[in-house]
């Protein structure tokens, strides 16, 4: 079993042991472990380190959920993890959760790529925008590419909107090339 398989495996799981009342704090904090672990490559790197024993690991991983409002549901998910032999999958888990949780509750998701930062009112008049044309609510998950050189790539489900300075560039060069 491939572990892409393996972790969405894992986070339907923990998705359906946990209660409904339970599912936003697990939620926050799942967003917070998922940035902290980007943040951290040495720490992403251990976790997925074969040569680093599942002790360690799991120790780390609870020092680091503790105190958490969910952290009774992170220990089991670490536990499970661990007698199972794939805390490597601790993040993958992690983002895999985020998305059953969302789809569950009839989110879209969208990824939109941007040739760099943009502040909150241009990030909430995409929302508008993407829920006004899709007409359903739709998740955002916000990142940048500096070789896009300006605009935006927008992706939901399999539809791929490219507004981006690099493909208008790219076609004005097949097209001359074309001409030649």
């Amino acid at each position: 079993m491939t572990n892409k398989i393996a972790s969405k495996r894992y986070s339907t799981a923990l998705f359906d042991s946990v209660k409904n009342e339970e599912l936003d704090a697990l939620l926050k904090d799942a967003q917070s472990l998922s940035e902290t672990m980007a943040d951290s490559q040495e720490l992403s790197s251990l976790l997925k380190s074969p040569l680093t024993k599942n002790e360690l690991k799991s120790s780390i991983l609870l020092k680091i959920i503790q105190g958490l409002s969910s952290e009774k549901i992170l220990s089991g998910l670490v536990n499970t993890l661990k007698k199972n032999k794939r805390l490597n999958l601790f993040e993958n888990v992690l983002s895999d959760f985020q998305d059953v949780l969302f789809e569950k509750r009839g989110y879209q998701k969208a990824k939109v790529t941007t040739s760099h930062a943009i502040n909150d009112e241009i990030k909430n008049s995409i929302q508008d925008l993407l829920n006004n044309q899709y007409g359903s609510k739709i998740n955002l998950e916000f990142h940048v590419n500096n070789s896009l050189l300006g605009g935006m790539t927008v992706v939901i489900g399999s539809k791929m909107i490219d507004l981006s300075i690099l493909n208008q560039v790219s076609k004005f060069t097949n097209n001359v090339k074309g001409d030649i």
